[in-house]
């Protein structure tokens, strides 16, 4: 029931982002996302204490209201359809490790606007399969995914999502995952921002099962319309344990990328217990 009320206002606010300009739709997107971290507390506090973490470990001071006027206005983007200006840096490292023969499965986190990195990638030519973790509404579910990237083969967990991946990194193909959160399944401890913190293993089985490289990636909005692709350097299964080796790696990836850009994460549940 939830989910279908979320649906229903997305889809009223998606019809008031397509009919506003830029400018206003921006201002307007901006005091939304804000007023909805009050309406919210329970998100609004998770969001307060990862970034606690985070602030002490950067020195900054990220705060949780402009993490939720970021959302507004990334969503506006999503919801609106409309077109944004995308630079990339770092394509040379994907190209270079796709050209290596394995596949490469590129790992992301809910930070700016992860869904243009599928975008990115259609753009570059790459046949794609994203995974993703469906929502218990059909409603809701049918009105995000008509906003996606439409030529990517999407596989929903739970689904067969595991035997889809496993497939087409066999066939040395390219796979999109979302990897500061473990949905699906349990995950595993790393360190994070100098604390234990839990991230997925399933992608990381992977890439160590099909000795496939990890090409952490991630798309940060530099102001409302304005986003910009960063492409990591690969890294590659290593050493005895390389399950752990390659989550330990991706870590401090993931760590560098919060320290810079905690405003614009949007992950709405606690990640450490303080």
């Amino acid at each position: 029931m939830r989910e279908h009320f979320w649906a229903a206002g997305l889809a009223s606010t998606s019809a008031l982002c397509g009919l506003l300009p830029a400018r206003p739709r921006y201002a307007l997107a901006s005091r939304i996302g804000r007023a909805v971290g009050g309406f919210f507390p329970m998100k609004r506090a998770a969001v307060e204490r990862n970034l606690a973490v985070i602030n002490e470990r950067s020195g900054r001071r990220f705060k949780s209201e402009d993490v939720f006027r970021n959302f507004g206005v990334t969503l506006s983007d999503f919801l609106g359809g409309r077109v944004v200006d995308i630079a990339v840096e770092g394509r040379e490292h994907a190209e270079a490790a796709r050209a290596v023969g394995r596949g490469v499965l590129v790992l992301t986190s809910h930070l700016g606007n992860w869904e243009l990195g599928g975008r990115v990638l259609a753009d570059w030519g790459w046949p794609v399969t994203a995974v993703f973790q469906p929502y218990k509404s059909r409603a809701m579910q049918r009105f995000i995914q008509k906003r996606r990237a439409p030529t990517l083969r999407y596989l929903a967990v739970g689904r067969g999502a595991a035997h889809g991946v496993g497939k087409v990194l066999k066939n040395h193909g390219s796979v999109v995952m979302l990897a500061d959160r473990p949905f699906g399944e349990d995950g595993a401890t790393v360190t994070l921002c100098g604390r234990p913190a839990r991230l997925p293993r399933g992608p990381f089985l992977f890439a160590c099962r099909f000795n496939t490289p990890v090409i952490p990636g991630f798309v940060v909005m530099d102001r409302p319309g304005h986003y910009r692709t960063i492409v990591e350097a690969p890294l590659w299964p290593e050493g005895p344990d390389a399950v752990k080796n390659l989550m330990d790696k991706m870590a401090l990836v993931l760590e560098k990328y919060l320290t810079l850009y905690a405003d614009q994460w949007y992950c709405f549940e606690p990640v450490w217990d303080l």
